[in-house]
C-alpha cells in the first residue's frame, strides 16, 4: 500500500490497530428554552479541551520544539472566531445541537483549506479535524482507548492520531506508524521525524486491510506498507533497515563540514522554517542559516492579526539564534481564500491566480507595513534579509520598496534603530518573473527561486489535483530551460541566486542544479541537508556542468529523468540504488 513517507527508516513488527473512526453525529432540534444551555455545554467542552491542550503541549516540549509549536495552533484555534463564535451563532440561529453545529462549522473551515494553494498549509487540514474530534469527545463524554497500556513492541495502524495519542504512547514500544490521514507538515509527520520513528501517512482504506497482530512492514524510505510479508520480503527489509541505519550514521558523522565540491566551489545550505522555535535545532543538521522563513504560520495560528511588536520579537529571536548566519524572511505569502483575523475574505474561483502573496500585501499596505517594520527592527540583531513572494512585475517590487522606505522613515521618527542596508530579494516563481528576470534583477540584491509554484505555473498543473498531479514534472525541459535562463541573467547582473522550493532539497536534482549556473544557496527542510551536502562534497563542478549541458539538449521528461537517475545511481549507489537496499557496493580490487 502506497502512501507519503513522512519519517525515514524501516519498521518491522506486529500491527496494533487503533480505532479512531469519527463519531456518527445526529442532528437534533432544540426548544427555545434549551438553546442557552446548549451554548454553555459547548463553551464547557471548549474550556475542557483548552486545559487538555495545555497539558499536551507541556509534555510535547520534552520531545521537540517544532512539535510543541504546532500544538500552539490547536490552542489558538479554540479561540478562533469561525470555529467558536460561528458555532455559537448557528446554535442560536438554527436551534441545533452543539455536536451537529460544530461539525457543520468544521466542514465550512475545511472548504477554506481546499482552496489554499500552499501545500504546507493544506497539510494543516488534518490537524484542524483532529481538534474538532477532541471537542466532540468532550461534548459527548466519550472516553477513548489509551495507548499508554501497550507493553510490547508494535506498529500503530490507525485512521488518524491526535496529539494526546502521540504523547501517551510508550515510545520505547512504538516501532512504526501508519495512518490514513496526515502529511509531512501534520503533527504526526513532525512527531515521527522528531523521534526517528519510521512513518507512512495518507494511505486510503488502510485500517480495513490490517488487523491487530498482523505482521507488517512500514517502509518510511519509499512510503510503503507491506502486510504479511513472506520470508524473502522479511529478510530484504531487515537488511534495508540495518543498512539505512548505518547510512544515516555516516551522513551525520561529518555534518559540520562545509558543502564544498572536490574542485573548491562552496554552496551554502540553509533551512526552510515555519517558527522561531525551529531555529534552535538547525545546527545539528548542519544548516548555515535560514533561507526561507515562512511567516504564514504566525498569521494562520493567530486569533488576532500579529502586530509589529509581536512580529519583531519573533524575528529577533531567530536572528539572535543564527548570529551572523543569514535569515531570509519572506513577507506574508497567503491569499484571500484564507480567513485572517480582522480581514474580510472574498470567494475566488481560482485562488492560485488571485489576490495572494505580494498582491495581497500591496492591497493591504497597513498589514504590509507592520511586517516590514517588524523585519527591519529585527535586522539590528543579525544578518536579516527581506524576500517578496509571488513577484510578476517590476512595478510590484518598486511599490514594495516604497513601502519599505516608508517603514524605515516611520522607525527613524520613533528613533528605533535598524539595518539601513538590509538586502531585498524577490521570489522567482511565476513565468512572468522568469521572462522579465533581467528587469527584476535591477531592483533587488538577490533572487530566490520558488520551484514549487514555478513548476506549477509553467506547466499549468495543479499538483494537488489527483487528475493531473502526475503531470507535475520537475525535470520537464521547460523547467530546466527556465532555470538556466534565470541563472544566466543573474550571472550577467552579478546577483546571488538561491533555490528554496522542494527541488532544492532533492538530492537527485543537486548535481543538475549546481551545473545550471552560479548557485549561491540551497534552502530546504533541515532533514534534507545532510544528504544534499554529501552529494556536493563528492562531485566536481565541471562534472555538474557537463551533466546540465547534456540535459539541456534532451527534449522530453522521460529522457531527462532516465538520464539523471542513471547518472546519480551510478555515482551514488548508496543513496539512490533502491535495489541494493542501501547496501554499499563493494568494488573489486
Amino acid at each position: 500500500m502506497k502512501g507519503i513517507a513522512v519519517s525515514k527508516g524501516v519498521a518491522i513488527g506486529k500491527a496494533y490497530l487503533l480505532d479512531r473512526s469519527k463519531f456518527c453525529i445526529l442532528k437534533q432540534k432544540l426548544e427555545d428554552h434549551e438553546v442557552e444551555n446548549e451554548i454553555q455545554r459547548f463553551r464547557d467542552a471548549i474550556a475542557k479541551t483548552k486545559v487538555q491542550m495545555v497539558d499536551i503541549k507541556n509534555r510535547a516540549e520534552k520531545i521537540a520544539d517544532k512539535y510543541a509549536v504546532i500544538l500552539d495552533t490547536y490552542t489558538l484555534l479554540l479561540d478562533d472566531d469561525i470555529l467558536v463564535n460561528d458555532t455559537i451563532e448557528n446554535i442560536r440561529k438554527n436551534r441545533t445541537n452543539a455536536e451537529w453545529t460544530l461539525n457543520q462549522t468544521l466542514q465550512n473551515f475545511l472548504n477554506l483549506f481546499d482552496n489554499i494553494n500552499d501545500d504546507y498549509l493544506k497539510g494543516k487540514k488534518d490537524d484542524l479535524d483532529l481538534l474538532v474530534q477532541a471537542i466532540l469527545r468532550n461534548l459527548i463524554g466519550h472516553s477513548q482507548e489509551t495507548l499508554s497500556d501497550i507493553q510490547e513492541p508494535v506498529i500503530i495502524v490507525t485512521h488518524s492520531l491526535s496529539p494526546s495519542d502521540t504523547l501517551s504512547m510508550p515510545r520505547n514500544f512504538i516501532k512504526g506508524l501508519a495512518t490514513e490521514t496526515g502529511g509531512k507538515t501534520s503533527h504526526v509527520g513532525i512527531f515521527a521525524a522528531a523521534l526517528g520513528i519510521p512513518a507512512v501517512t495518507g494511505i486510503k482504506n488502510l485500517t480495513s486491510q490490517i488487523n491487530t497482530g498482523d505482521n507488517v512492514v512500514v517502509d518510511g524510505i519509499d512510503g510503503e506498507v507491506i502486510v504479511h510479508p513472506n520470508e524473502e520480503n522479511s529478510q530484504y527489509f531487515l537488511k534495508k533497515q540495518e543498512n539505512y541505519r548505518r547510512y544515516e550514521e555516516r551522513l551525520l558523522a561529518n555534518i559540520h563540514q562545509s558543502a564544498e565540491t572536490l574542485d573548491g566551489h562552496q554552496i551554502h545550505l540553509l533551512a526552510n522554517i515555519e517558527s522561531n522555535q525551529e531555529a534552535k535545532t538547525l545546527r545539528k543538521f548542519g544548516a548555515e542559516g535560514v533561507g526561507l522563513y515562512r511567516t504564514e504560520f504566525l498569521y494562520m495560528s493567530a486569533s488576532n492579526l500579529p502586530g509589529e511588536r509581536e512580529l519583531y520579537e519573533n524575528f529577533k529571536a531567530v536572528a539572535q539564534e543564527m548570529g551572523k548566519r543569514p535569515v531570509v524572511i519572506r513577507t506574508l505569502d497567503i491569499g484571500m481564500d484564507k480567513q485572517l483575523a480582522g480581514i474580510p475574505t472574498n470567494d475566488e474561483d481560482n485562488p492560485a491566480l488571485g489576490l495572494r502573496g505580494i498582491r495581497l500585501s500591496l492591497a493591504k499596505p497597513e498589514l504590509f507595513l507592520s511586517q516590514l517594520k517588524g523585519i527591519l527592527r529585527a535586522s539590528l540583531y543579525g544578518n536579516v534579509k527581506v524576500l517578496y513572494p509571488m513577484i510578476s512585475s517590476v512595478s510590484e517590487i518598486i511599490q514594495a520598496n516604497e513601502l519599505l522606505q516608508k517603514a524605515k522613515e516611520l522607525l527613524k521618527e520613533d528613533q528605533i534603530p535598524f539595518d539601513e542596508n538590509i538586502e531585498i530579494g524577490a521570489m522567482i516563481e511565476t513565468p512572468a518573473a522568469t521572462i522579465c528576470i533581467d528587469h527584476i534583477l535591477e531592483h533587488v540584491n538577490f533572487i530566490s527561486i520558488g520551484t514549487n509554484d514555478l513548476i506549477q505555473y509553467l506547466l499549468a498543473i495543479d499538483r494537488v489535483n489527483e487528475n493531473v498531479a502526475h503531470l507535475y514534472q520537475p525535470f520537464h525541459p521547460a523547467v530546466i530551460r527556465a532555470l538556466k535562463q534565470i541563472f544566466d541573467a543573474a550571472k550577467k547582473a552579478n546577483k546571488k541566486v538561491s533555490i528554496c522550493g522542494e527541488l532544492g532539497g532533492d538530492p537527485m536534482a543537486t548535481m543538475l542544479l549546481l551545473g545550471l549556473g552560479d548557485l549561491h544557496d540551497l534552502s530546504m527542510e533541515p532533514h534534507s541537508i545532510p544528504k544534499v551536502k554529501k552529494i556536493i562534497r563528492l562531485i566536481r563542478l565541471e562534472e555538474a556542468r557537463q551533466m546540465a549541458d547534456h540535459v539541456l539538449n534532451l527534449s522530453s521528461v522521460e529522457e531527462i529523468s532516465q538520464f539523471i537517475a542513471k547518472e546519480m545511481r551510478t555515482r551514488f549507489p548508496d543513496d539512490f540504488d533502491r535495489d541494493l537496499s542501501f547496501q554499499e557496493k563493494i568494488i573489486p580490487a
